[in-house]
């Protein structure tokens, strides 16, 4: 695991290097903290005199656009979800759901008008029942996950898959099609274990404005409920499919990337081979890493967890730090500003594997099963205390999952994206890519890392490089793997305004274009920035089935808003779509550019052809 350091193999200065040292070890610091825990998430919804605002987790929309709102509900029962909608639907005003903390990037959960009305979940987060005869349990659609495959963990019972963050929540993951990793059995996707569902929707004046829909097993409105994108009601409880509790073990190897090949054969043997497999590319780093992730007999020794390190709650300072050296190095710009990001894309990486991303060999102790006072910041020592960390075992609900920053515990930490603390701020880009083009994709990432400028990738090596997970061919109607998928996540930094391009965004750009328009790939409902949903609809063969559903539970639309409908076709001809035409709109990704202004020719980026897919249109210094 040779990479180069600070004074070595990247020529930084001295006074970058320190500062990134400073921050690596402040940021590996507060992991050995016997921690009671994080200031709380800020409240998604804020609502005065004047009407109400929903935020997201990030504290910003993919459009920079606030969302406005007249009111907020918080139902605690069926009966309060009942009036909630019959009273918008009687007054004609737009309804839309927000959860708890509100991870989704794209603007699902805005009503698209100011005299539109909110119904939170915050409130609506029990369990109804568990059956434990046929390992089924019942649930209010506001129930987070972490509160979820606890609850049901305490009677031996197990959720076969599950996200990777545990904040998000069951109606919320499902509106958005939220997956975790697997090709065995269902496959990775969490609403293929879905067996029932209930779903308050509008109704005629006759039925009193609004009606509760029971959805069995065996109607195929469920194939639309699973993956609903939020516009075909309240989704009030959920029944899920789960089966005895069960253990893991996880075992991650750190290997430097050889040929693409390698690399493919390796992705796919995981995933044949290991049911809960994964896998983090480094591309300017160079470097791979594979977890290896199986069941193991119950009566296996350990008591382990995944505690994943960029989930869990950071000093404020160190939060700000991060932010902090990021925008260091695009003011630096050029080879030096990208030289600043790869040390600190080195440092944040080394401080992850010296904490072994968190894994712990016993879930009753906070410090990782590793030495970290005798760990210097070097490869040797990052890759002896790396390795002695594994193999983890541990209960399905400790190791399938994992968050905790956004949860209420010790003043002073919070999440990295938390804008009270002037937190990161990144794009999210969330692919599921046919796994037949798995291989070529690879390769032209490789071509355009060689073809662009020395250094490019680092940005996304600071955001865990690229990320792999499986998930298997669905029946359902909007679900995103139409065919067996490599789900594939990778982040880079955003500016703090809409305007200003940011250092080798046009490399991004292209990896945007290159996945999703020549190889297929459709973009993650809850992630991504809004011209990866240009045409998205087109993708999908069961659309019309799915609007045949959509047209019985709201005809009217009052779940609907500007932005869905403009995601599912519905628009028309010449109605505004999902990106816009305006100045500077490519910046941020609310359009791919078509001419210089929608750059930011001004600031000496113009429109461009991409290196190496070359119908991509990028954003590009000269």
């Amino acid at each position: 695991m040779a990479r180069p350091a600070c004074g070595t193999g990247l020529q930084v200065p001295t006074s970058t290097c320190l500062m990134l040292l400073l921050a690596a070890v402040a940021w590996s610091c507060w992991s050995t903290m016997q921690l009671a825990g994080a200031t709380p998430a800020a409240a998604v919804e804020q609502c005065s005199e004047s009407g109400c605002t929903l935020d997201n987790a990030y504290d910003v929309w993919n459009d920079r656009s606030p969302c406005k709102a007249a009111s907020v509900v918080y139902p605690r029962n069926e009966a309060e979800v009942l009036n909630a909608v019959a009273d918008a639907v009687r007054t004609n005003r737009k309804i839309k759901v927000s959860t708890r903390y509100g991870h989704s990037i794209p603007k699902l959960a805005c009503p698209g008008t100011s005299s539109g009305v909110i119904i939170s979940s915050k409130m609506y987060n029990s369990i109804v029942s568990i059956d434990t005869e046929n390992a089924t349990v019942t649930a209010q659609g506001g129930i987070t996950m972490r509160q979820l495959i606890d609850q049901i963990a305490s009677k031996s019972l197990a959720l076969t898959v599950a996200p990777s963050f545990d904040g998000v929540t069951l109606a919320g993951l499902l509106a958005n099609g939220v997956h975790g990793s697997s090709l065995f059995g269902k496959g990775g996707a969490i609403h293929e274990y879905v067996i029932g569902m209930t779903i308050v929707t509008p109704a005629s004046a006759a039925e009193g404005y609004s009606k509760l829909r029971i959805l069995g097993s065996d109607d195929p409105d469920l194939n639309a409920a699973k993956v609903n994108l939020g516009v075909l009601g309240f989704v009030s409880t959920v029944t899920l499919q789960l089966e005895p509790m069960f253990k893991r073990q996880a075992t991650m190897r750190v290997l430097h990337e050889n040929d693409t090949g390698e690399l493919v054969d390796e992705v796919n043997r995981i995933s044949k081979s290991e049911e809960y497999g994964e896998i983090m590319w480094y591309p300017s780093l160079r470097e791979v890493v594979y977890k290896y992730d199986h069941r193991v007999p119950v009566t296996t020794p350990g008591e382990g967890k995944n505690n994943y390190y960029g989930l869990q709650s950071q000093l404020a300072t160190t939060v700000m730090v991060a932010r902090l050296t990021e925008e260091a190095a695009e003011a630096v710009g050029g080879s030096k500003g990208r030289l600043m990001k790869c040390e600190l894309a080195l440092s944040t990486v080394t401080a992850q594997q010296t904490v072994a991303y968190g894994y712990q060999k016993n879930k009753n102790i906070d410090i990782p099963n590793i030495d970290i006072i005798s760990v210097n910041i070097t490869a040797v020592n990052v890759t002896k205390t790396f390795l002695n960390a594994f193999p983890v075992v541990g209960y399905q609900n400790d190791m399938a999952t994992a968050g905790g920053c956004q949860r209420d515990l010790k003043p002073g930490f919070y999440c990295a994206w938390d804008q009270r603390v002037k937190g990161i701020v990144f794009f999210d880009a969330g692919i599921a890519l046919p796994l037949r083009n798995l291989g070529p994709f690879l390769e032209d990432v490789r071509k355009l890392r060689d073809a662009a400028p020395a250094h490019s990738l680092c940005d996304m090596d600071i955001y865990t490089g690229f990320l792999f997970r499986f998930v298997k061919k669905t029946d359902t109607y909007l679900g995103t793997a139409q065919e067996d998928t490599v789900a594939v996540d990778f982040a880079w930094s955003r500016g703090n305004d809409g305007m200003t391009p940011r250092l080798d965004m046009d490399v991004f750009q292209e990896l945007e274009q290159i996945a999703i328009d020549k190889y297929g790939a459709r973009p993650h409902w809850g992630k991504n920035r809004n011209c990866a949903f240009e045409g998205v609809w087109k993708k999908y063969p069961k659309l019309l089935q799915f609007l045949d559903t959509k047209n019985r539970f709201d005809p009217s639309g009052f779940f609907s808003s500007e932005w869905s409908d403009a995601v599912l076709g519905l628009n028309g001809q010449g109605a505004p779509g999902v990106s816009t035409d305006a100045p500077f709109c490519a910046i941020e990704g609310n359009c791919n550019c078509v001419i210089d202004e929608h750059c930011a020719p001004q600031m000496n980026s113009f429109c461009r052809p991409g290196r190496v897919f070359t119908e991509a249109r990028v954003c590009r210094s000269r």
